[in-house]
């Protein structure tokens, strides 16, 4: 029992300090330091476990291996406390502790002794802005109001960073001093995304403490082309048009982190101010604008730049008619209402008779009537030169173009005549050819062309008759007919306005002789019917040569011998059965007997010869005694040598013919059965 005793009271106070030590570890030590070096508030903080959320804290302070007795410099629920400079020793080591009370208990943390002048740490940087060139990353911050004013220049910043493919990687940090917030990474891969965080700490006091890191930012790639736009116009024939824009979505690269679009455009005449759409995220854009032109730009940014600017232009609706003149006594526009706030005349002189300049007239709220007002517009044009205006106005919200015309202040004549005027002349026709008169050398709406000609006689003296034809002026061609043959004509092409007809071209031409025409046609017709003779000829020619060379042009392809094996006969003896056809022959050459004796004592030497010979089995099987009778012989060169005799009348069998093997080696001769 006493034993248990002795044992027990060791292990209660081991537990009690093991509790104790671990209650303390879940409060820290505080840390105490100033934003700026030119603050004048201290804020002290620590850390709490999850348990401690309940607690009250209170901080203590005393001064550094001394005796005196400790100082409360506050109590609250927080995991911080403000203290303000007046209220502690700054030059001198002191000593801080925090006390958590939780009911009634309480947990005291670790004492630190500090120099509350040496602490100072900064905000971690704000509002971060990056721009990538080549392979260097340049960084730039803004502290926080508050503190930005109080803070030197220069600090010391660290900067981790890594490959966005490798988040799981090792950072790489470097550490420099940096003047005016900016920073430059350099020796980096421009096709790749990187993460970074970075923080900063002051260069001025003795134990300066690292500002918090950033969050993680994701590094993307530049935008490097600019960016294309399409565009699309839908017409309501009602002075609106609704304006489309679209273009591509950027690439992976580029896009890590959002692109952004900026687009600027003027789309109300009535105001020189274009109209700024900011930070788009989308990849179109739609807008009403009326008949006049739009013009703007485009570029794409994202967290490291920006792409180059994208031109845009959308020319005014084409406008071939109505079109008019401005005389004295006629005003025009008729819908100018120029004090209507939201309405104004655009007018402008066409360059080359079409396109429209970079710089426009508008004309809006003058002092005035509106006689007074247009007439001080006309004033300011020139005569003799196409001009375009445009009557604007807001219906509803939307701008719309109430009327709009080709004008010329005054018209003339054409200055220059049609260009590269040529013509195809036959017996009795004249097709014309030309090309219109640039719109600037017009001087007035062209109304038509005029096409005048004349006939002279043989002598060369004119024809007083002259014969004109009005042409519309979209034309640039036109047919004369009915004209005379083997006759000369004179024949003048000039365009016409309201002022009259401008300068002429005229071309000379001889119309064509009927009866050469015949003779030129049967000539025609005559080499047509010689080159076709000429082509059958040689094709004649051809055929003979190739058919009478034939052999020697297309050699025959030789044709291997393939002697029949034993193997082969044997093999393929079974699959087929060979049928003869056998025919009675009538023999008028009789033999004598000894002639039958004779051969019959051949054939049976024979019979056991061909039994032991090399010949292939199908031929000797041929020979049964079914077909001995069937042979025919032989007469023999001298039939009184019984040897010779039996060689003469052996005869082989081969493919249905009979060989006298007694025949001469170079040549077989057969009897077919």
């Amino acid at each position: 029992m006493e034993a248990k005793e002795h044992w027990f009271l060791p292990g209660f106070l081991v537990l009690a300090m093991v509790i104790a030590q671990g209650t303390t570890k879940y409060l820290s030590s505080p840390q105490c330091y100033k934003k700026t070096e030119k603050a004048t508030t201290y804020t002290c903080e620590w850390t709490k476990s999850g348990s401690m959320q309940n607690a009250t804290y209170e901080l203590f302070y005393k001064r550094s291996n001394s005796a005196e007795n400790k100082k409360s410099l506050g109590k609250n629920q927080q995991s911080y406390i403000f203290v303000n400079d007046d209220k502690v020793l700054e030059k001198v080591p002191v000593d801080l502790w925090v006390v958590a009370y939780m009911g009634n208990r309480s947990c005291k943390s670790l004492n630190t002794s500090v120099r509350l002048n040496e602490s100072v740490k900064y905000e971690a940087p704000q509002t971060t802005s990056m721009s990538r060139s080549s392979s260097n990353l340049t960084l730039s911050w803004v502290n926080k109001e508050e503190v930005k004013n109080h803070m030197p220049e220069d600090v010391v910043l660290e900067v981790k960073f890594r490959r966005l493919e490798k988040t799981s990687g090792i950072w790489n940090t470097t550490e420099t001093e940096v003047k005016q917030a900016m920073v430059t990474l350099e020796n980096l891969q421009n096709q790749y995304m990187y993460q970074l965080q970075f923080r900063q700490k002051s260069k001025h006091v003795k134990r300066p403490l690292w500002s918090d890191w950033t969050p993680i930012l994701d590094v993307p790639t530049e935008i490097k082309n600019p960016t294309e736009v399409k565009w699309t116009v839908k017409d309501f024939n009602n002075g609106t048009r609704l304006l489309k824009l679209t273009w591509g979505t950027p690439p992976y690269p580029v896009s890590v982190g959002q692109v952004y679009y900026n687009l600027s455009l003027h789309i109300w005449p009535c105001q020189l101010k274009r109209k700024n759409h900011t930070n788009i995220t989308t990849t179109e854009f739609s807008v009403y604008v009326t008949y006049s032109a739009v013009s703007g730009y485009i570029f794409a940014f994202n967290k490291v730049g920006k792409s180059s600017q994208t031109h845009i232009l959308i020319p005014a609706k084409n406008l071939t008619y109505p079109r008019e003149s401005w005389p004295d006594d006629k005003l025009i526009p008729h819908k100018y209402t120029p004090r209507l706030k939201n309405s104004c005349l655009e007018w402008y002189k066409l360059t080359d008779g079409e396109t429209q300049p970079a710089k426009v007239n508008i004309s809006k709220m003058m002092n005035g009537t509106v006689k007074e007002t247009l007439k001080s517009i006309r004033q300011k044009m020139d005569d003799y030169v196409r001009y375009f205006y445009l009557v604007h106005k807001q219906t509803d919200g939307k701008p719309q173009t109430t009327e709009m015309r080709l004008m010329y202040k005054k018209e003339g004549a054409a200055s220059k005549a049609p260009e590269n005027f040529t013509v195809n002349v036959t017996t009795n026709s004249a097709m014309l050819h030309w090309k219109p008169i640039p719109v600037q050398d017009q001087q007035g709406f062209l109304t038509h062309y005029e096409v005048c000609y004349t006939r002279s006689k043989n002598d060369g003296t004119h024809i007083k008759i002259k014969k004109c034809h009005n042409i519309s002026a979209s034309k640039t061609e036109y047919l004369i007919q009915n004209l005379t043959p083997e006759s000369e004509y004179n024949i003048y092409l000039a365009g016409v306005t309201a002022a009259g007809s401008g300068r002429n071209i005229s071309i000379h031409i001889l119309t064509k002789s009927q009866h050469m025409s015949i003779t030129d046609m049967n000539r025609e017709g005559w080499m047509t019917a010689g080159i076709i003779v000429l082509i059958a000829i040689l094709i004649t020619i051809c055929l003979f040569i190739i058919k009478r060379h034939k052999s020697k042009i297309f050699p025959p392809i030789p044709r291997p011998m393939v002697a029949e094996s034993k193997n082969y006969r044997a093999s393929t003896q079974d699959m087929y059965e060979i049928k003869e056809e056998v025919h009675e022959l009538q023999l008028h050459d009789k033999r004598s007997p000894e002639e039958a004796t004779l051969l019959e004592v051949c054939e049976d030497a024979n019979e056991k010869s061909l039994g032991d010979s090399s010949t292939p089995d199908g031929v000797s099987d041929l020979l049964t005694s079914d077909f001995k009778g069937q042979v025919l012989s032989l007469d023999t060169a001298d039939p009184s040598q019984g040897e010779i005799d039996c060689e003469v009348t052996m005869l082989m069998y081969r493919n249905g013919l009979v060989f006298d093997m007694k025949a001469d080696s170079t040549e077989d001769v057969g009897t077919p059965l």
